[in-house]
């Protein structure tokens, strides 16, 4: 609840507690967050679970049912089980979740501002006032938009060779894209894939760390200047058809892969925060912490891997961080 000068003595006869100031504004205490976290996908709803298991009062922005993990298929390499599917997962950790007092807004918060130390987020939803912030955005999938990508996700068709390689030992796959995800995408590949075929819109990778290594490596072969057109087949993906200085070709394949993402940095403006130059939030790792004051980033919009179990791990550390930064900042004792 946010009052002007006139009836901030309203405040303290309304809730009879502390206020905050945020420039002339009077908050009354128990309505700001010592948290918000922005995104619902692993990393965000790990770092809620540790905020509130650390007593921090907490609010998640996104809905936990929209994050790229509800929309995966089978995972197979999060610790603890074999298969799930992503929705599955999903819901187990919604479950969890359950136990603890944390706000959940299924709105995007479209603009934040920091003022006297505070965070102000506003949504469509209202505007919510917090003493720090984690930001857990994710990435968008790169998607190629072309005939055959939709109609063969998860039957031949997928956006991550580390989850879904191992599917494809010993066969024939095609790798869709450049820069150093891409070529250390196709790397793994390698090791598991009779032939890589990487197809890249380049004139090469793009990826001075990792490329020299993937030429080196026999059984890959990789395709510049490669403009994809369709992705072909009957039950499964069976074809990738391409052009290349103006001559189409068409490979029989048994997989395809699509490799790259931008990542959600778009509040990052707001927050000044610094990105590197692919877009992704700069982190001090382990703790996750951001050149700003308060404020922690996770997930797949810090780059690196975009995997749960390393969404998971950062969120957490995010998480201990926030707690170890507002009990100290603002001297509560929880």
């Amino acid at each position: 609840m946010i009052l002007d000068k006139n009836t901030a003595s309203m405040v303290i006869n309304i809730y009879n507690g502390a206020n905050v100031f945020i420039e002339g504004l009077a908050v009354a205490e128990e309505t700001v967050y010592d948290v918000a976290i922005i995104g619902a996908g692993p990393a965000g709803m790990t770092a809620a679970l540790y905020c509130a298991r650390a007593n921090l009062s907490t609010v998640m922005f996104g809905d936990p049912f929209a994050s790229q993990l509800a929309k995966a298929g089978d995972v197979e390499n999060y610790p603890g089980f074999d298969s799930i599917r992503g929705i599955e997962l999903v819901e187990k950790f919604s479950k969890q979740l359950e136990r603890y007092d944390i706000k959940l807004v299924q709105s995007y918060v479209g603009h934040i501002v920091r003022n006297d130390g505070f965070f102000r987020l506003f949504t469509d939803m209202g505007e919510f006032i917090a003493r720090s912030v984690i930001v857990s955005t994710g990435a968008k999938q790169w998607e190629l938009n072309i005939p055959g990508e939709k109609e063969y996700l998860y039957r031949g068709v997928s956006y991550c060779a580390v989850c879904d390689g191992s599917f494809y030992k010993g066969k024939k796959v095609a790798l869709i894209g450049y820069g150093e995800q891409a070529a250390s995408a196709a790397i793994y590949l390698a090791g598991l894939a009779k032939h890589v075929l990487v197809l890249s819109s380049k004139p090469d990778m793009d990826a001075p760390i990792h490329g020299e290594q993937l030429k080196a490596i026999g059984n890959v072969e990789i395709i510049g200047n490669a403009r994809v057109l369709a992705i072909e087949g009957n039950e499964f993906a069976e074809h990738v058809r391409f052009e290349v200085d103006g001559q189409e070709r068409i490979e029989r394949i048994d997989g395809l892969f699509i490799e790259g993402g931008v990542p959600n940095s778009v509040l990052a403006k707001d927050l000044g925060l610094e990105l590197d130059e692919k877009g992704n939030i700069e982190v001090f790792r382990p703790d996750q912490l951001t050149k700003v004051e308060g404020v922690f980033a996770a997930g797949d919009v810090t780059g690196g891997l975009h995997q749960i179990s390393k969404a998971v791990g950062e969120g957490a550390c995010a998480a201990v961080s926030a707690a170890i930064y507002v009990k100290k900042k603002f001297k509560i004792r929880k």
